[in-house]
């Protein structure tokens, strides 16, 4: 069953640019597909070890920078700021996890609020490097080789071919023992440290990689906008991920992939009320805690 519900969505996915037109709802597909990667990022760190980021923004932004500014400022192709991006987001969260992680609860979630309102204010000070306020205008469009993304289909297609890559790599992942390790932990820290898993370590591991993944999706999603700022990278932006992800369900492999989905198309789809965005997230967040607090695709605990 599972197999045949893969392969519709898969051909869905396939055929959505043909049926529909619209280049506007072709662009917030697009968008969809890149905060789906941002999202499944954070469900890495909060729906299989139990760890809340609340500044994961920073790393969008991170990988967002490092893309634009080698591209512009370097004059690097894409793959080279693409892959620096991931690397360069994945050594500052590894870096950065290895003091914090000793900290819970909510003393950790403060700490990554911190990490993530500094990390705003350096790329809005900085301006020799991030050109301060007034952002970076120009970022080229993904060019592959021989492919030159600059419609939007074309990169609907390749967003969404990065996003089930993201999806199949974790979902191999949460099968290896580095996976069970971390399914452990989120059950029961102290019953994972009694059998003998290096708790710290594994969650230093999950740190790194989803701040990766964060930078990849900042990658993919400056070079589509061709400009960014440091504003979009705001610690409020960071709480829109983690609802996402608790709206979709936390902790499965596509809850926080329809959780992007309905925070991100729904705000666009009603435009009209763009400057009640925030209470829209607010009220399906709410609705969702009341009605299902597992998230739509989460399932019921086990009585």
């Amino acid at each position: 069953m599972k197999k045949i519900i893969t392969a519709i969505v898969f051909v869905l996915l396939l055929l959505f640019p043909l049926v529909v037109s619209s280049l506007y709802i072709q662009r917030i597909a697009v968008m969809s597909a890149i905060f789906a990667i941002l999202a499944s990022s954070l469900g890495l760190l909060v729906g299989q070890v139990r760890l809340v980021s609340a500044g994961h923004a920073a790393f969008f932004g991170i990988g967002a920078y490092t893309s634009a500014l080698l591209t512009t400022r370097a004059d690097m192709p894409f793959l080279v700021g693409f892959v620096a991006a991931i690397l360069l987001s994945g050594l500052i969260g590894f870096l950065f996890s290895l003091p914090v992680l000793k900290l819970k609860g909510h003393y950790l979630a403060m700490a990554t609020l911190a990490f993530g309102i500094v990390v705003q204010m350096i790329l809005l000070n900085w301006e020799s490097l991030t050109n301060g306020p007034n952002g970076i205008p120009g970022i080229p469009f993904v060019s592959l080789f021989f492919l030159d993304l600059k419609t939007d289909t074309g990169m609907y297609y390749f967003s969404v071919v990065v996003l089930l890559l993201v999806l199949w790599g974790l979902s191999r992942l949460y099968k290896t023992p580095v996976g069970r390790a971390f399914h452990l932990i989120r059950e029961d820290e102290i019953a994972a440290a009694t059998l003998g898993v290096h708790v710290v370590r594994y969650k230093v591991i999950a740190f790194t990689l989803s701040a990766s993944i964060a930078g990849l999706a900042g990658s993919l999603f400056a070079h589509y906008m061709a400009y960014i700022n440091y504003d979009t990278f705001n610690p409020l932006e960071s709480f829109m991920i983690l609802a996402m992800v608790v709206v979709g369900g936390m902790s499965t492999l596509f809850g926080p992939v329809l959780g992007a989905v309905l925070l991100t198309a729904i705000p666009e789809l009603l435009r009209d009320l763009a400057d009640y965005r925030m209470l829209i997230y607010g009220v399906i967040l709410v609705l969702v805690l009341m009605f299902r607090p597992q998230g739509i695709l989460g399932k019921k605990p086990s009585r």
